[in-house]
Order: structure tokens, then sequence, then C-alpha cells
């Protein structure tokens, strides 16, 4: 580990940080798209995890992890319920690119708080760009909005608060607001408690301005619940005030913005009216009703293991209700489910859903048991990182999409290092 490391000094470690910023956020980038999707930050793995497995090792977990996968995902193709080359093609993928993120944490000895740190301030620089797109859709300079020039897997998304939904350099304002999530964590932490972690009250501002600026009912969620998360140790009102400012902005959103009301609209009329109408199924809200039907259905025939990584496109074929209910084509998500939820629930059954639900649930740290500022930090890393665990459950079925194994595999090393300080302290 750099010397300077704990100094969270960008001059120092630029190497490091640079690597570690394209593989989180180059995703709107690919270099072709068949017979998969190659990222930017693929690159950086291609070198990096080869040279790491000669110096450092395969890690115990992995083998009993996807040893596991790999004897589900075989028996499913012999069965006939997944395809060869999707399975290849996520098995490996998910293999990879947690040995990448794995080998990144030992390269920091397993400091999750500098790899946090990092973390939230490249949140700040995703939001700056996010103001200068604001900025430059108001002056109608296209160049600076549109960065369609540049990522080729991107694009602008109209309507919103201000006649433009923010999505920086995110391929979509619903994961540009799910990644902003343990910053906006931090920044309401810091409104309230009129504190300066890592970001001090402007940046902090700048970050809640533009996940609502997103427009994403996400993003609004992730809103709500580190209102709730942060105003815990306060005071009463403070859960009333976080309460009622959530409703402001919901209802603001619903008068203002067209496209998050007709989501909400639609959302109504599936779930609570059962209506299937085209205006209710031709919505982001019938994609997720559409693949939660695919995954119960895959369930009640595979409901331990599933049907293998890779499957849930085979699943949805089956399963989907374009071919039954509704008779127009609206097929949308077919492989990855549009929630984390969703595809662990096809494509690994109950085990596996319980097995990540464990995780992240043990992992959980609600309240430190000494007043102490250092594990006062691993608290807000916990809470910050489990309300993007849930935002993404429920909206987005890509198992590796802007660094979730690194996100995991910080929680968990956070919750064991947070253990460590505890036992410490009560020796």
């Amino acid at each position: 580990m750099n010397k300077n490391l704990d100094k969270y000094s960008f001059k120092e470690n630029y190497i490091f940080l640079i690597i570690l910023f394209f593989s989180l956020f180059s995703s709107s980038y690919v270099f072709f798209k068949s017979p998969f999707e190659f990222y930017f930050h693929y690159i950086f793995v291609i070198v990096i995890v080869p040279f790491w497995i000669i110096k450092a090792g395969i890690p115990k977990f992995i083998f009993l992890i996807f040893g596991s996968l790999l004897l589900v995902g075989i028996l499913n193709i012999i069965t006939g319920n997944n395809k060869p080359f999707n399975f290849i093609k996520i098995y490996f993928g998910l293999l990879v690119m947690i040995l990448f993120f794995y080998y990144l944490l030992n390269h920091v000895t397993f400091n999750v708080k500098y790899l946090f740190y990092w973390y939230c301030r490249f949140c700040l620089l995703l939001s700056f760009i996010a103001l200068i797109q604001l900025i430059s859709f108001s002056l109608n300079f296209k160049n600076g909005y549109d960065y369609s020039w540049l990522l080729n897997k991107w694009g602008v998304v109209r309507g919103g608060l201000v006649g433009i939904r923010l999505n920086s350099i995110i391929s979509e304002p619903t994961y540009l607001a799910s990644i902003l999530s343990p910053a906006l964590y931090v920044s309401l932490s810091n409104i309230v408690s009129k504190k300066n972690i890592i970001l001090n009250k402007y940046e902090s501002s700048l970050i809640i301005i533009v996940v609502i600026l997103t427009t994403s009912t996400i993003g609004y969620l992730g809103l709500l619940f580190s209102l709730l998360f942060v105003t815990k140790t306060i005071r009463l009102r403070f859960i009333i005030f976080g309460f009622f400012l959530s409703i402001i902005s919901f209802n603001i959103a619903y008068k203002y913005a067209n496209e998050f009301k007709i989501r909400v609209d639609a959302a109504k009329g599936l779930w609570l009216d059962n209506n299937f109408h085209i205006s209710n199924t031709n919505t982001s809200s019938f994609v997720l009703f559409n693949n939660l039907h695919v995954a119960k259905e895959n369930l009640s025939t595979f409901p331990l293991f599933g049907t293998g990584l890779g499957s849930h496109e085979t699943a949805f074929k089956k399963h989907t209700l374009t071919k039954t209910i509704i008779s127009y084509d609206f097929e949308f998500n077919v492989k990855d489910g549009n929630s984390l939820f969703v595809r662990l629930c096809t494509e690994t059954g109950l085990i596996g859903l319980f097995s990540v639900l464990f995780l992240i649930f043990k992992g959980f740290i609600y309240r430190s048991k000494y007043q102490n500022e250092d594990l006062y930090f691993n608290v807000v890393i916990s809470q910050s990182i489990f309300i993007l665990f849930v935002l993404v459950l429920i909206r987005q079925g890509n198992y590796m999409l802007n660094g979730l194994p690194l996100l995991f595999l910080i929680y968990y090393y956070n919750f064991r290092d947070y253990n460590k300080k505890i036992e410490s302290l009560e020796k």
C-alpha cells in the first residue's frame, strides 16, 4: 500500500484512482456489442487480473461460490433450461469482475474507508458533469448536455422538472440516482448534523439537487431511505421533517414532470387495479411487473437453485405476459430482468436470493456501540451502501454494472473492519 494512501491524495495515487473511476463509471461506452458488450474498463480487467492471479492467487471464497454456480449452470444447460453461451458469458464475466475488484481492494490493503471516500468524491464529479449538462441545456449548447458524440451507449432523456432528466455520463437517470445514493446519504447526513463528512455543505447540496433532477422514482426512494436513516438518532421532529420533505418532492415531480406522473399512474393501474391497458403497459412499470411474473413462474418450477446464471432470457421467452395477456410486442430488459431481486430469483433460486439478502442484512450496522468517530465512519459506509443495495434490488438487474461487485466487497469488509474494532475496544 502506498504510504500516502490515508491522506486521500489524488496526486500520489492518481493512476490507481483513474483506473478505479473508469472501472466504476465507464459503462456508457462499449467497443463492440456482439457477441457480448465489451466495455471500456475491460481493458484494465484484462491487464490486471492475470497479473494479480499470479501474484496473489485466487481467494478461497471464489471457489466456494463459483463452484456451486458452475454446477447449477451445467445441470441447467444439460436439461435445456439455459443456453451455453448465455451461461458462459455471465459466469466468467462475473467471476473476472469480482476478482478484479477484489484485487483493487487488496492493493489498498482492504482500506474500505479510502475507497468509500473516493467513491463519494467521484459521485461529486458526476454531479458536476450533471450541473454542466443542466446549464448547457438551458443555454441550448447541445455538445454540453448531449454526450452521445462521445458515449455510444448513452442518450439524452427529455422531460423531468427542467426539460431534461439529468444523467451525467451514466446511461440512464435512474442508474445515476442509484450510483449517487451513497453520496446522497452522506450529503443529507452533513446537512442534518451540520458535519462535513467527505463533502462540504455546498458539495452536499449539489448532490441532493442532482438526485432530485434525475426525476427518478428510485432516486426519490433513495432520498426517503436516506432521510429515515440519517435522522434515526437525532429527534422525532427530524424524522417528521424528512418524511414530509420526501412527500413534497414526490408531489412536485408528480405535478410538474409528466414522465414521472405517467410512471406513477401506470404503476397504480398495474399493481393496484390489474389494468393492462396500453397506457399502463407501455412504461417501465410494466417491465418490472412482467419480469416479476417471469421470476414467479420460473421459481414455481425451480425454487431452490433457479436455472443458472444468464438464464433469465430463456425463462422470459417461456413466461412473458407479452405472449398471453397483452397482444403487442413490448419486451425490454429481457436479459437482466430490470431488477436484481427478479434476476436472482430466476437464475439462483431461493438459495441464491437468501444468500445475497443474508449478506446484506448481516453486514448492516444500524448504530455504533461506542461514541467513536472511526466507528461512525463504518456506520456511514454500511448504511449508505445498504440503501444502494435496496435500490438495485428494485431497479437494476445487471450483476456487474457500475462497480456493483466492488460495493458488495466494500460492504462485507467494512462489516469485518467494524467488528474487529469492537472486539479490540471490548478487550
